[in-house]
């Protein structure tokens, strides 16, 4: 193996071993790849997220003005949204993303619950909150996409869009 001995100052001698520098370079490398992969996979999965909370808004008005049918559709659709929760909370940690971006798919998640349970109280106060609720998860996703576009394409946070870690 070739270790070449240069000195960088009179007096010092540093020794360089570029197979050990390599391997160390690639490992850097795949691991930025990795992290840059799960940023943008992050923002994917926030826009996708955001989007179907939409289309159930849209599913939900069907089923009120068009066909009282369509509430199945409405039900199944929504329990596939938390798929988009675990992937984003997932894609977080890997992704090396702010303490934010890893909070906030797992409140959503909570707000979820709040969501089922209060899906079938029709008629009463507490089931007034299912759509201000679902409204709140539309904003958390927003501010999810807004706070990880900088990151996964490779900008670094405006001031009021920056998180602490």
């Amino acid at each position: 193996m070739f270790t070449p001995t240069f000195s960088p100052a009179p007096g010092h001698r540093t020794t360089v071993n570029f197979a050990t520098a390599t391997a160390e370079s690639d490992r850097t490398s795949e691991r930025s790849t990795l992290v840059a992969w799960s940023q943008s996979g992050y923002l994917l999965a926030s826009v996708l997220f955001t989007v179907g909370v939409l289309v159930q808004v849209y599913i939900a008005g069907m089923a009120v003005f068009v066909d009282s049918a369509r509430w199945s559709s409405h039900v199944s659709f929504g329990t596939t949204l938390p798929i988009f929760l675990a992937a984003m909370f997932a894609l977080a940690l890997v992704g090396k993303l702010p303490r934010a971006l890893k909070l906030l798919p797992v409140g959503i998640f909570a707000l979820f619950f709040v969501q089922f349970s209060t899906a079938h109280r029709f008629g009463s106060l507490v089931g007034a909150i299912h759509p201000v609720n679902a409204l709140v998860i539309f904003w958390l996703a927003t501010v999810a996409v807004r706070r990880a576009w900088p990151l996964a394409v490779g900008r670094p946070p405006s001031p009021e869009t920056e998180t602490k870690t």
